[in-house]
């Protein structure tokens, strides 16, 4: 990637882990307390992204619509049960430990921008054992704006001190790579994880296979 690059900020969930199958039990316990019907994978994964807000909201919607007017109160609840719980099935992705490692090896500065709230946030960093590895971690909850406002990426440009030329954007979804751009920094795209169109759509700078390639690409 060349000379200056200093910090590299992660989206979480479906970059860093995968955490699917604890996002569909949580959704799905909400709903049938509400006496609806489970959604599948399928469905959950193509509302994640936007915050857990939207998640609940997506989630009633697509299973008979909101059961009153306001999202606050099932927020409310969905959040005390999966928060807990955020990390009985979810795993980093392969490879993801050990390039953390490198990195930050090489004296780069690490960094976690995602929309999720920030308690689940710190729930699974810890559980997972990769909190270790990073500089600074920004939820939903301390961001101004979310992704894909890039008051989210900037925010975290401004706290570590690092100039948007000197910064790279890892994520899997159409949020990350256009807060990216919107403010600036170099992004790469991961062809898994949960994104919800072909990531050759996204406009990144670069496109991995595999979260190994990572090293290789900004170490290089």
């Amino acid at each position: 990637m060349g000379m200056g690059l200093r910090a590299v900020l992660f989206d979480l969930d479906g970059t860093l882990i995968h955490s699917l199958p604890d996002l569909v039990a949580a959704v799905n316990r909400l709903l049938a307390a509400e006496g609806r019907g489970p959604l599948d994978e399928g469905a959950v994964m193509s509302m994640v992204g936007d915050g857990a807000g939207t998640l609940v909201s997506r989630a009633f919607m697509a299973s008979g619509g909101m059961p009153g007017p306001d999202v606050a109160p099932y927020l409310k609840r969905f959040l005390a049960d999966y928060e807990p719980r955020s990390a009985e099935s979810t795993v980093p992705w392969p490879g993801v430990p050990e390039t953390l490692a490198e990195l930050k090896a090489a004296g780069l500065m690490l960094a976690v921008c995602t929309n999720k709230p920030s308690r689940a946030t710190a729930e699974i960093l810890a559980a997972l054992d990769l909190e270790r590895w990073f500089d600074l971690v920004v939820g939903a909850d301390d961001a101004p704006s979310i992704k894909p406002d890039p008051a989210h990426v900037t925010c975290i440009l401004d706290r570590l001190g690092v100039p948007a030329a000197s910064a790279v954007m890892v994520g899997d979804s159409a949020n990350d790579i256009l807060s990216a751009r919107r403010a600036g920094v170099r992004s790469v795209a991961l062809s898994f994880g949960y994104c919800h169109g072909p990531v050759a759509e996204l406009g990144a700078d670069w496109i991995v296979d595999d979260f190994r390639q990572l090293s290789s690409l900004l170490l290089g």
